[in-house]
């Protein structure tokens, strides 16, 4: 499956793979047919631009009450996600079941997204610590960039 221009889309063992841009050329009316829960693998989505992002939730909207997920969402997507929480879902049916978390390394000053699951995060959002992570440059023990990421949890979407 493909949409030509944007979004290319691949079905493998019951999970879209979406590769390529979200733009103007994005068109999602395909998925429409498949079965629920929808499964969108994002890590290969390079870019969201707004129209893009626009054309996702005009599919949604469309996709209605039935189920659907997000897995291995890039740290942008999940920004776009605390900006505009639709992208969830009307009535918050839609998840997030894995995702790249930015970590920084204070030793070398290097930066990397590390795919966790929200289970993974759950501590941290309730006001305890995040996970660490081993800085894959120099090997010290990194710390999450932000806590501001999971703001989309504070709206009611459960971990």
């Amino acid at each position: 499956m493909a949409d030509g221009q944007g979004i290319k889309i691949v079905e493998q063992g019951g999970v879209l793979h979406l590769s390529g841009v979200l733009n103007e050329y994005t068109d999602l009316s395909s998925l429409l047919a498949m079965a629920e829960p929808l499964r969108l693998n994002i890590q290969m989505v390079s870019r969201f631009n707004s129209i893009g992002i626009r054309n996702l939730l005009k599919f949604l909207a469309i996709w209605g009450n039935k189920a659907f997920s997000f897995e291995r969402c890039p740290s942008e997507f999940i920004d776009q996600i605390n900006m505009i929480p639709a992208l969830l879902g009307t009535k918050g049916h839609g998840e997030i079941k894995s995702l790249y978390v930015p970590y920084e390394c204070v030793s070398c000053d290097h930066e990397e997204d590390v795919l966790g699951t929200l289970d993974e995060y759950r501590d941290g959002v309730g006001g305890g610590s995040w996970p660490v992570r081993a800085c894959g440059k120099c090997g010290n023990n990194m710390t999450m960039l932000t806590d501001s990421f999971f703001v989309f949890l504070s709206r009611g979407n459960p971990l």
